[in-house]
């Protein structure tokens, strides 16, 4: 009898196992979507934007150019500006460094999120006050995933201070861009 029970006992405790081993939960928790839009393949933009410079007259200043980046974070900036009175074209290589998302990355692709770039840089100016000069930028664009193609842009604005390496408390200028910029994510393809 003894031995009955045991074996009974046996066979219950095994029944249980197998049946809690089949209605466990065996799926997989799902991915998390990814950000396609910490580093891009490519990127372009054109970019327009009103100032004034930092000597203590604060003459307005104004800038058109064009943004240019690949395989990475690092973006050559060409402009054309006029800062006191004087025409300049200028060359800089900049750092487009994620800072901040919001809304997260989500399953929704065509949803608008906020993306803040720091935007650290050098470059050196041609026309009245050449030279070599500093620059601290911060992007901030609106951008969807759905929007990361060569046909889709997407609007951003630009807070830039440049400052000339010779006198930077002094001299430079402070500007707000307004732009339009396509891109195109690690994996996304051309369209």
């Amino acid at each position: 009898m003894k031995r009955m029970i045991g074996t009974f006992m046996v066979l219950l405790i095994a029944l249980c196992l197998q049946v809690s081993g089949q209605t466990g939960d065996t799926t997989k928790p799902a991915p998390a979507p990814s950000d396609d839009s910490k580093w891009f393949d490519m990127l372009a933009a054109a970019e327009g934007s009103g100032g004034w410079d930092s000597n203590p007259k604060r003459q307005p200043t104004v800038f058109a150019g064009v943004k240019l980046g690949f395989l990475g974070p690092v973006t050559l900036d060409l402009g054309y500006d006029r800062k006191q009175a004087r025409n300049g074209f200028s060359t800089e290589f900049s750092a487009m460094l994620p800072v901040f998302r919001f809304p997260g990355p989500r399953k929704d692709e065509s949803g608008n999120y906020l993306r803040i770039y720091a935007e650290p840089g050098g470059g050196y100016r041609w026309g009245g006050h050449d030279g070599a000069y500093g620059s601290a930028k911060v992007m901030i664009a609106l951008l969807s995933d759905h929007r990361m193609g060569l046909n889709k842009p997407s609007p951003f604005v630009e807070f830039q201070r440049r400052f000339p390496m010779n006198d930077p408390l002094h001299r430079g200028d402070i500007r707000v861009t307004f732009g339009l910029m396509i891109v195109l994510c690690q994996h996304c393809g051309i369209d």
